[in-house]
C-alpha cells in the first residue's frame, strides 16, 4: 500500500514490532561494516569509562590529602597526572569512536541513496504512476536525513552515554548499595516515560514526514506548471495552497518538537526528586559515621555522573527512533517491484525485425480503474508506418505504451516477430525501440549529450551526423557554444521545435527497428514542422512506425490508418480507402482538414 495522502489503511506510526524489523534490516545491512562498529565499540567502551577517573579522584585526594594532617603531595600530583591522563585517552577514544561510527553510518546512508534511486529508476511504470514525485523526493532528503542523524550522531554518543551510566551505576552499588538502591526505584519510573514518550514521538514523526512530503509534492508541481499558473493567474491560489500544506507540516513538526522538549524536564523532574532523597540519605550516613566524607563527594560526582547521561538517553531515543521511521519510509521504496529485465525464455540473438501484433488484448492501469482497451486486435507488418487515429481517451498512446512494456496487459498478448514480448529481455526489446513524444524531455546537460542520450557509445561525428538527419544542425551552430552549450533544466533554454528536433536526433542515433512517434507534430509551428516532417521522410522508411497522429501530413504518412474508439479498432486502411468507406474515419477527417 503506498503511503498516499488520505489512504485509510496507512499505519500512523512505525510499533514496536515494525521497529525490532528495521533495526533488524539495518543490522544486516551492516555487516560489511563490522570490524569498523566492534572498533568503535571497544572505543566507547574506554570513552564511556574515562568520566569515572574524576570520581576516583574525590576520595583519594579529600581522605588521603585534605583530612591527612601529612598531607602527601606525591599522592596529589599522581591523581591529577592520572586522571588528566585517563580523560586525555578517554576524548581520544571518543573521536575515534565518533569518526568510525559516522563513517560506517554515513557510507551505509549513502549505499541507501543510491539504492533508493536505482529502484526509483527500476520500477515499473505502473508503480511510479501511482506516487508523487514530491513523494521520493521526500524519502531522499527528509527520511534520509532523519537516519543520518540517528546513525551518524546519535548513536555513537547513545553508546558512551549508556556505559557511563551502567558503570556509574555499578560503581555506586559498590560504595554503598543501599543509598544506590534510591536511584533504582525510580528507573522503571523513567523507562516507563522514555517508552511512551518514544511511541508517541514515532507517530508524530511519521505524520510530520507525510506532511513534508506532501509540501515537497506540492512543491515540485507548481515549479513544474509554472506557465500555466501564470497564465491563468493563479499565483494567489496556489500561494495560498501552499500555505496551508505549510502550516499542516508546521503544526506536526510542533507536534514533535513539543513532545521532545516536554520529554526531557519530566525527566529531570523525576531524576532531581531522586538525587534529592540520595542526598537526604548520604547526609545521614555521614552523620552516623558509616561513609567517610571523600566517599560522600564520590558518590555524589557518580550521582552527578549518572544523572546527565539518563537525560541525554531520552533525547538520544527520541532520535534514534525519529532515526527508524526514516528508515522504515526508505525500505517502503526499497521493497517496492521492479521490472524483471529477463525474458521468459532463452532467445536466440537474432536481429529484430519489427513484426508486431496484438492478441485480443484487454488493459487497464488499475484493476478497479474503467478498461482502456476492450479485446484490441492488429497486425502490423515488419517495415509498416501505421497510423493510430481517434477520438481523445480511445486508447491511441495506451497501445503505444504497451509496446516496450511499459505496462502490461491484463488479458491476451502482444508479439514481436511472432514471439510474445515477455520472451525478450526488456534491454533487448527497448534497445530496439526509439520514442518520440508529444512534449520532448530534455535534460539538463548539453546538445550533445541529450542527443548521445540515444546511444551512448556514440562518437562526436555520429552525433553530428544524427543531428544533420533530424534537420537540428542548422539552429545547433549558431548556439553559443554550439553542440556544447547546455540547454537548461527540461531544455527551457531552447524553443519546442528545436527541442523536438534534438529528440528526433536521439532517435536516429538509436537506429530503432521500432519507431513510436506519440503526436509528435501537434504543438509545432509550421516552419518547425515542416523541418520534422523532412527529417521523419528520412527516418521511417525501413522501421515499423506507430503514430499517434491528428495532422494530416503525418497521417497520410502511413501505410496503415487504425481508427481506435473505446479501445477497439473500428476501421482499418489506407487513407483514400477510408476515405472511400465514409466511415468515422471520413467524418473525423472532415471535421478536422476539410
Amino acid at each position: 500500500m503506498h503511503p498516499k495522502k488520505g489512504n485509510p489503511e496507512l499505519k500512523s506510526a512505525v510499533d514496536a514490532n515494525e521497529r525490532w524489523a528495521v533495526t533488524r534490516r539495518l543490522l544486516r545491512e551492516a555487516r560489511p561494516y563490522y570490524p569498523r562498529l566492534i572498533l568503535a565499540l571497544l572505543l566507547g567502551l574506554i570513552a564511556g569509562l574515562g568520566p569515572l577517573a574524576l570520581t576516583k579522584a574525590f576520595p583519594l585526594v579529600i581522605d588521603g590529602v585534605i583530612e591527612n594532617p601529612k598531607h602527601p603531595v606525591d599522592l596529589l600530583v599522581w591523581v591529577i597526572v592520572g586522571v588528566f591522563g585517563v580523560n586525555l585517552i578517554s576524548n581520544a577514544a571518543t573521536y575515534g569512536q565518533s569518526y568510525l561510527t559516522a563513517w560506517s553510518g554515513q557510507r551505509l546512508i549513502a549505499n541507501f541513496r543510491v539504492r533508493l534511486f536505482e529502484r526509483t529508476m527500476r520500477m515499473p511504470l505502473s508503480e511510479f504512476d501511482a506516487w508523487r514525485p514530491g513523494e521520493f523526493i521526500a524519502r531522499f532528503n527528509n527520511d534520509l536525513t532523519l537516519m543520518t542523524d540517528a546513525l551518524s550522531v546519535s548513536l555513537p554518543q547513545f553508546f558512551v552515554t549508556l556505559v557511563t551510566l551502567v558503570a556509574s551505576l555499578a560503581y555506586m552499588l559498590y560504595i554503598d548499595w543501599l543509598l544506590a538502591l534510591f536511584l533504582f526505584v525510580f528507573a522503571p519510573i523513567v523507562n516507563f516515560v522514555v517508552a511512551g514518550f518514544t511511541r508517541t514521538i514515532s507517530a508524530s514523526t511519521k505524520r510530520a514526514q507525510e506532511q513534508i512530503a506532501d509540501l515537497s509534492a506540492n512543491l515540485t508541481e507548481v515549479l513544474h506548471g509554472q506557465r500555466i499558473v501564470k497564465a491563468f493567474g493563479r499565483e494567489g491560489y496556489e500561494v495560498a495552497r501552499f500555505g496551508q500544506s505549510n502550516e499542516r507540516y508546521f503544526g506536526a513538526f510542533m507536534k514533535v518538537l513539543q513532545l521532545g522538549q516536554t520529554q526531557t524536564p519530566i525527566v529531570a523532574m523525576i531524576i532531581t526528586t531522586a538525587l534529592l532523597a540520595i542526598m537526604a540519605f548520604s547526609a545521614r550516613e555521614a552523620i552516623v559515621g558509616r561513609m567517610a566524607p571523600g566517599q560522600i563527594f564520590q558518590f555524589w560526582s557518580l550521582v552527578v555522573l549518572a544523572i546527565n547521561p539518563l537525560n541525554r538517553l531520552a533525547s538520544f531515543i527520541g532520535d534514534i527512533s525519529k532515526g527508524l521511521v526514516g528508515a522504515a519510509r526508505i525500505y517502503e521504496v526499497l521493497d517496492l517491484p521492479v521490472e524483471d529485465d529477463r525474458g521468459a525464455s532463452t532467445m536466440p540473438a537474432t536481429p529484430i525485425a519489427g513484426e508486431l501484433a496484438f492478441e485480443s488484448v484487454t488493459f487497464a492501469y488499475k484493476p478497479d480503474a474503467p478498461i482502456v482497451l476492450h479485446a484490441f486486435s492488429a497486425h502490423i507488418a515488419a517495415g509498416d508506418i501505421v497510423a493510430l487515429v481517434g477520438p481523445s481517451g480511445a486508447g491511441k498512446t495506451t497501445i503505444v505504451n504497451l509496446v516496450p512494456r511499459f505496462y502490461e496487459p491484463q488479458r491476451g498478448r502482444i508479439t514481436l516477430d511472432g514471439r510474445d514480448l515477455c520472451d525478450f529481455s526488456l534491454s533487448a526489446l527497448r534497445g530496439a525501440i526509439a520514442i518520440v513524444p508529444q512534449e520532448p524531455l530534455l535534460f539538463s546537460g548539453t546538445v550533445a549529450a541529450n542527443i548521445r542520450y540515444g546511444r551512448l557509445a556514440a562518437s562526436d561525428d555520429e552525433v553530428e551526423a544524427a543531428a544533420r538527419e533530424a534537420n537540428a544542425e542548422e539552429f545547433i551552430l549558431d548556439l553559443p557554444l554550439g553542440y556544447e552549450t547546455t540547454v537548461g533544466e527540461r531544455g527551457m533554454r531552447l524553443s519546442g521545435g528545436q527541442r523536438q528536433r534534438i529528440s528526433i536526433a536521439r532517435a536516429v542515433l538509436r537506429d530503432p527497428r521500432i519507431l513510436i512517434l506519440d503526436e509528435a507534430t501537434s504543438a509545432l509551428d509550421s516552419h518547425s514542422e515542416r523541418l520534422i516532417e523532412a527529417a521523419l521522410d528520412r527516418l521511417l522508411p525501413g522501421r515499423t512506425t506507430l503514430i499517434v497522429a491528428h495532422r494530416l501530413s503525418t497521417i497520410r504518412r502511413a501505410h496503415t490508418i487504425l481508427y481506435v474508439e473505446n479501445g477497439r479498432v473500428v476501421e482499418a486502411g489506407s487513407h483514400d480507402q477510408l476515405l472511400a468507406r465514409g466511415g468515422p474515419y471520413a467524418r473525423l477527417y472532415a471535421a478536422q482538414f476539410v
